[in-house]
C-alpha cells in the first residue's frame, strides 16, 4: 500500500510563527539540521505534501494525491506540522491504523486515512482516537525552534549517518570526541571540532576555514561557508548554502543567509535570504533578568515567552546595515529593510524600510528590482513564489502603516 504523508497547518495557530510562516508552511520550517518534510520523508521513505494556508497551497500543490479510488489502495498519514519526531512517537504513528486519530492532552496529533478529507479537522471527532504514551513535542512559537534544536540535532544526526561512514577528515584539524560526520565534497581544514558534548555534522560540499572553531551539537548545511575565526556554540544549525563568521549560539538560520562577519548572534532565528551586516549583534538577556517578551502576529501584541534569553527572530529576505544594535526579543518581518545608528525598534513590520530617521513601506517593485539583482550577483533564485510574497506585502499593509505611523510621531 502506497504511503503519503501531509503535514497539516491550515489552523489559526500557524500565526503564532510568523513571521517565519510567512513565506512556507509550517512543515518547511527547520529544527535540527534537516527541514520538518525532510525528517518525515527520510523516516517513511514517502512523499511528503503540505495543507496549508490559502495563499501558499498553489505554490506547493497536493493534487494527485488525494484519490478516494480504492483500487490504489492509497495510504494517507496526516500529521500536525509542528510535531517534532522522536523515537517513541514514530512507533506510535507507525501502529496507527486507517481511522485512528493519535491524540496527545487535548490536541490531535496524527490521524491514518485512506484519502484526504476536504475538512481534515471536522473529521477528526468521528475517528477512534488513541491516546500517545509519547512525551510529544511541537514548536508553537518561534523561540521553540531554538530550544527544541537539540534534541532534533541529536535526532537528525542519527538519522542522517546511520550505518553510513564520515568522509576521511583531513589530520590538519583538531579532533575531539568522534561524534563528526562529514559529507562527500565539503573542505574542513585547520579547524578545531568539539564533539565531546555533542554531535557534528558537516553537509556536502561545505567550506569551513582555517581557525574557526565548532563545539557540537552543531550542523553546517550543503555548501555553506564558515568563515576564518568563526565561533559556533552549541546548539547551531547553519542551513545550506549560508555564510558565517563571528561568535553564533543557539540560533537556527533557514539558509541562504549571510553573516559573514563579526558580531554576536544568540537565541535567535533566521529565515532563508537574510543579511546581517558587518558588526551586528544582538542582545539575548534583558538587564533587569525578567522574562523576554515577542511580537505575536495572531495577537496583533506581546506576548510573554516564559523565557530568560531570546535574541531574534528574523523572517526571510530581511537585512540589517553594518554595526546594526539588536535588542532583546526584536521581531523583523519578511524582506525589512534596517539600517539605523540607534537600536533597532523591537518590532519592525514586513516590507518596511527603515533607515536612519527614514521610516516608510519598501515598494513592492522596488523589491522584485532587488530580487533581479540578487539573482544576477549570486545565482541563487529565493524558494517562494513572487505571488507569496505579494500576498505578504498586501496583508501586513495596514500593520506596517501603524507601526510606521508610530514611530514617526517619536
Amino acid at each position: 500500500m502506497s504511503l503519503t504523508i501531509l503535514l497539516f497547518d491550515k489552523a489559526p495557530w500557524r500565526n503564532h510563527l510568523l513571521p517565519l510562516s510567512a513565506s512556507r508552511p509550517v512543515g518547511n520550517l527547520r529544527v535540527g539540521i534537516c527541514t520538518l518534510d525532510e525528517k518525515w520523508q527520510r523516516i517513511f521513505q514517502a512523499p511528503v505534501f503540505f495543507a496549508t494556508a490559502d495563499y501558499l497551497q498553489p505554490s506547493f500543490p497536493i493534487d494527485g494525491h488525494s484519490s478516494t479510488d480504492p483500487s490504489l489502495k492509497n495510504l494517507f498519514l496526516i500529521i500536525q506540522a509542528n510535531v517534532l519526531p522522536d523515537i517513541s512517537l514514530l512507533e506510535e504513528l507507525e501502529n496507527l491504523r486507517v481511522g485512528e486519530v493519535l491524540v496527545s492532552s487535548d490536541r490531535w496529533i496524527a490521524c491514518k486515512l485512506g484519502f484526504i478529507p476536504e475538512d481534515i479537522p471536522g473529521i477528526i471527532s468521528s475517528l477512534q482516537p488513541v491516546k500517545s504514551s509519547s512525551d510529544v513535542q511541537f514548536i508553537h512559537h518561534p523561540e521553540d525552534i531554538f530550544l527544541q534544536n537539540k534534541q532534533q540535532l541529536e535526532f537528525d544526526f542519527e538519522l542522517l549517518t546511520k550505518g553510513r561512514v564520515s568522509a576521511a577528515i583531513s589530520s590538519n584539524n583538531m579532533l575531539f570526541g568522534d561524534r563528526i560526520f562529514i559529507e562527500p565534497g565539503a573542505h574542513v581544514e585547520g579547524v578545531s571540532l568539539n564533539s565531546l558534548d555533542g554531535p557534528i555534522y558537516i553537509g556536502k560540499n561545505a567550506q569551513l576555514e582555517e581557525g574557526s572553531f565548532l563545539r557540537g551539537h552543531v550542523a553546517i548545511g550543503e555548501s555553506a561557508r564558515v568563515k576564518m575565526m568563526a565561533r559556533l556554540y552549541p546548539n547551531v544549525s547553519i542551513g545550506p548554502g549560508s555564510t558565517i563568521a563571528g561568535e553564533v549560539n543557539n540560533t537556527v538560520i533557514w539558509g541562504s543567509s549571510a553573516k559573514g562577519h563579526d558580531g554576536y548572534l544568540g537565541c535567535s532565528v533566521i529565515g532563508e535570504g537574510c543579511n546581517i551586516g558587518a558588526g551586528t549583534s544582538n542582545s539575548n538577556l534583558k538587564n533587569n533578568w525578567q522574562d523576554v517578551r515577542l511580537y505575536d502576529y495572531e495577537y496583533l501584541s506581546y506576548r510573554q515567552t516564559d523565557v530568560l534569553k531570546c535574541g531574534m527572530i528574523m523572517g526571510d529576505l530581511a537585512m540589517l546595515g553594518i554595526n546594526s544594535s539588536v535588542n532583546t526579543g526584536t521581531v523583523i518581518g519578511v524582506a525589512a529593510q534596517v539600517a539605523m545608528s540607534n537600536i533597532i525598534p523591537k518590532f519592525v513590520p514586513d516590507f518596511s524600510w527603515q533607515v536612519g530617521d527614514d521610516y516608510s513601506s519598501y515598494r513592492f517593485d522596488k523589491f522584485l528590482d532587488m530580487l533581479e539583482r540578487r539573482k544576477l550577483a549570486t545565482g541563487t533564485e529565493i524558494s517562494g513564489n513572487i505571488a507569496i510574497f505579494e500576498h505578504i506585502y498586501n496583508n501586513t499593509a495596514g500593520l506596517r502603516t501603524e507601526v510606521i505611523n508610530n514611530q514617526t510621531k517619536k
